[in-house]
């Protein structure tokens, strides 16, 4: 994904549709139509350069696809068949190539400087399908070269991807534009093939000249790299460029593309019991647990984090759907800076309502304080003037704030200060708090006496650009109605970003994780659990455990209430087997985009029958990972320097395969609330001949009650392979919508590339002669129906002129058909 182009600005609010992983969810491709004037990265047009007037589109790159939101899913097929259709608008496809390392099982990794080591056949077969497709199929005007090595070269001076690749043997027309400030050696991302470096620090006149009067570096390089340049400006009409304000950043179709993307990319996970879809006539008492369902719908940090123009909260959904059911927040369990409760004695003796706040001209808590007061919450934000420690600022009419014993001024300098709040928490449930802790800096907390958090030095990230701002959190056992000490003392720290969903400021919240017995009383409790902005993003990647203790509220809930819905947030798996036997009903929402609350009310309440499928395989435990043996471990993000891709073509759902372990949601997965079956398959031909396209046509029939949309999924294996080949991989898919009872024929079609390998030896891609295994179902591991196909003789199919798309499949991102409305939900189809 891009990085902070727009770091040190607002951008303007947009539409905030869901993060890049959508299509993949969807298992549709994206209705570009719409896209460049929904994105905020748009906000890309206000930058000098005309040639970064474009759609910095969503990331393309998939390599073990772990845990970082910004990538799309594990399935080459599925990126190299809807990246197409999302990049006909003039737009960068991201980034070229391998982004991001696998998860750590404790803390937070950069991937900004590691060295991804990758064989040469699984970077052409998992991570390049994409980008080449993009090239030969959507005229896309951009690439992107990320920040990392890639084989020992950074990918943005690597001749092998930029000038071999990309430009000869793929013949990309467009121009290739660095991440920003990826450009770490001029003359060699020059010499590779980059043509902008963004934003121009590394590759420009001053260092490049020296090279152009030595000889070597040629004129003619220089020319090839402006006439694409320009090339793309003029095709695109950005020579007279549209001002900003102009451009509709929250249309209506736009707000209505958001709105059916999040409603076709929920997965429904479990539904024990049939509990959902919840019955208006019947459920008249909802309690909402958790702050992700009470705020704007979590997204990831980083350039794709957005400000919206509007958004339906999942408590607001609920409210606005069943607006005869009572629908209660439970603040006691939630964790919200906002509203978390603390106290103090003020200069009278008296006790008021939040905590004592020394604010210091220095970072280490020394010497008189130059400000003290009474704050209601600890939530202060330096970037946008919230509770900011100011005589203009304290007032007794401020909801954060009152006057204390002393209003003084901090100096100038408020990178150089530190703060001290001391108060009292009286918890209302007994047993395990939590306390949560965010700031740009170094915190520590003391609850009744005992520190319970101290996160060191607290500087940012290292080696990451685009810095994030994560919590740290801990628990201690506590009474209720007891009043227990609180001290948070917290040392501002340079470094960290205010945009992209990042914090320069501090924050203090609490909450039980034990649930009231009143929650027993509710027809259905709903739980928001996962990550955000906090915990996930551009640069860094999370914990596999949810974040917070949230695993221990979600069972604490689950024995008080048993109609307990979970709703997960992320960009990919999180750990569930704690407590997923525990509760009838789970969904993962990913990052639904602004209208996600919306589209899961619909669906908890039948108005949308789900129809999202897993574009990864969700572990147990992280162990179980097939990528996780080989993964490097390590105690400081310092150390490690490689990223070494040891299970080679083994990725995903083929990993689990290979090694027999059952994931807890394997790839594809997805429940209805109808059923489909599958008959009567044919192959035609049977006898692969050339590059005459395989249809495999099939009868799909919805067999329950309601109407919804089934995700059909071809596998291909080779019966006898001489090479190492998976036990199968997805190579095609359908999704399609059925009413009750009604049938259809479907033809699923596969090229010469969809049986191939890729041969390092004659840098060819190779279909031997042999026998393949065409499976066809609901998932990778749900298989409904089996053929056989014959290659008769070895086909060697050039790197130039071979496509990773069979021609049906081309056809589909190509052409666009108006939105048409089918069983009360708009759909944007494409055939």
């Amino acid at each position: 994904m891009p990085t902070a182009a727009w770091a040190c600005a607002t951008p303007p609010k947009a539409t905030i549709r869901a993060w890049s992983i959508r299509p993949a969810l969807t298992w549709q491709p994206p209705s570009t139509r719409v896209v460049p004037s929904t994105s905020a990265v748009r906000w890309a047009m206000t930058l000098p350069s005309a040639a970064t007037s474009s759609s910095l589109a969503p990331a393309s790159t998939c390599t073990a696809c772990l845990t970082a939101a910004a990538r799309s899913n594990t399935s080459p097929v599925k990126t190299r068949s809807w990246v197409p259709a999302w990049h006909r608008a003039s737009s960068t496809v991201s980034s070229l190539v391998v982004y991001g390392p696998t998860p750590s099982t404790t803390r937070p990794t950069t991937s900004f400087n590691l060295d991804q080591k990758m064989p040469e056949r699984v970077l052409r077969e998992m991570s390049l399908p994409a980008f080449e497709s993009s090239s030969k199929n959507g005229n896309v005007a951009m690439m992107m070269c990320a920040f990392q090595k890639v084989n020992g070269d950074f990918a943005c001076e690597s001749e092998h991807l930029i000038a071999q690749i990309l430009k000869k043997e793929w013949g990309f027309k467009g121009f290739v534009q660095s991440d920003y400030n990826a450009v770490v050696h001029g003359f060699e991302a020059a010499r590779a093939g980059a043509d902008l470096d963004m934003m121009g620090y590394q590759m420009n006149s001053s260092v490049l000249k020296p090279h152009l009067d030595a000889g070597d570096l040629s004129a003619a390089t220089i020319d090839d790299k402006v006439r694409r340049i320009l090339k793309q400006i003029y095709l695109y009409k950005f020579d007279s460029k549209t001002p900003l304000t102009t451009h509709n950043m929250n249309s209506s179709t736009s707000n209505k593309v958001a709105l059916n993307a999040a409603r076709e990319g929920i997965v429904l996970l479990k539904n024990q019991g049939d509990l959902l879809p919840l019955d208006k006539q019947k459920v008249k008492k909802i309690a909402v647990v958790g702050t992700l369902a009470k705020y704007s719908p979590p997204t990831g940090f980083g350039s794709a984090n957005v400000m919206a123009s509007h958004y339906v909260s999942e408590l607001s959904g609920l409210q606005q759907i069943a607006p005869n059911a009572k629908v209660d927040f439970i603040e006691g369990l939630s964790l919200d800076p906002s509203t978390s409760a603390w106290t103090t004695t003020d200069a009278t003796g008296n006790e008021v309502q939040g905590m004592k706040v020394e604010y210091f001209s220095n970072t280490n808590w020394s010497g008189d304080a130059a400000v003290t007061r009474t704050e209601k919450h600890v939530d202060l934000d330096w970037a946008n003037d919230k509770n900011l420690p100011f005589e203009s600022n304290t007032s007794t009419s401020d909801p954060y704030t009152s006057k204390g014993s002393t209003a003084g001024e901090l100096n100038g300098d408020t990178s150089s200060t530190s703060i001290r709040y001391t108060g009292k928490v009286t918890p209302t449930q007994s047993g395990e708090q939590v306390f949560k802790v965010r700031a740009d800096g170094a915190v520590r907390l003391w609850v009744n006496g005992k520190k319970i958090i101290d996160n060191g030095d607290g500087k940012p990230l290292p080696g990451n650009s685009i810095p994030p701002t994560i919590p740290e959190f801990a628990k201690i056992n506590l009474e209720a109605g007891q009043s227990y000490d609180v001290k948070l003392e917290y040392s501002r720290r340079a470094g960290y970003l205010s945009t992209m969903g990042g914090l320069v400021g501090v924050q203090l919240s609490s909450a039980s994780l034990n649930a009231p017995q009143d929650l027993s009383g509710y027809d259905a409790v709903v739980v928001a659990v996962g990550n955000s902005n906090e915990y996930e993003g551009e640069g860094f990647d999370h914990s596999f455990d949810l974040p917070e203790f949230q695993n221990e509220l979600i069972q604490n809930i689950s024995k008080v209430n048993p109609n307990t819905v979970v709703t997960l947030y992320g960009g990919t798996g999180l750990k569930m087997s704690d407590w997923i036997e525990q509760v009838p009903v789970a969904l993962h929402a990913f990052y639904p985009g602004q209208n996600g609350g919306q589209a899961l009310a619909e669906i908890l309440f039948g108005k949308v029958n789900p129809s999202g499928k897993l574009p990864i395989s969700i572990e147990r435990n992280i162990e179980d990972n097939p990528a996780y043996a080989s993964f490097p471990k390590f105690d400081n993000q310092n150390t490690l320097t490689d990223m070494d891709y040891k299970d080679d073509l083994m990725l995903g759902y083929r990993g689990y395969e290979k090694k027999g372990i059952k994931p807890l949601y394997p790839f594809g997965y997805g429940l209805s609330y109808t059923t489909f079956g599958y008959s009567n398959i044919k192959v035609t031909p049977g006898v692969a001949v050339g590059n005459t396209p395989i249809k495999v046509s099939f009868d799909l029939t919805n067999t329950g009650k309601v109407g919804g949309s089934e995700v059909a999924q071809l596998y291909v294996g080779q019966q006898n392979p001489k090479v190492e080949r998976p036990i199968k991989e997805l190579k095609g898919y359908k999704k399609v919508f059925l009413k009750p009872g009604e049938s259809k024929r479907v033809t699923i079609e596969l090229n010469d590339r969809s049986l191939a390998y890729f041969d390092v030896k004659t840098n060819q891609w190779v279909v031997d002669a042999d026998t393949f295994n065409l499976s066809l179902g609901g998932s990778s591991q749900d298989i409904r129906l089996n053929a056989k196909l014959v290659n008769s003789f070895r086909q060697e199919l050039s790197t130039t002129t071979s496509n990773p798309l069979p021609r049906s499949a081309l056809n589909s991102v190509l052409v666009e058909k108006p939105p048409v409305k089918t069983g009360g939900v708009f759909k944007q189809t494409v055939e």
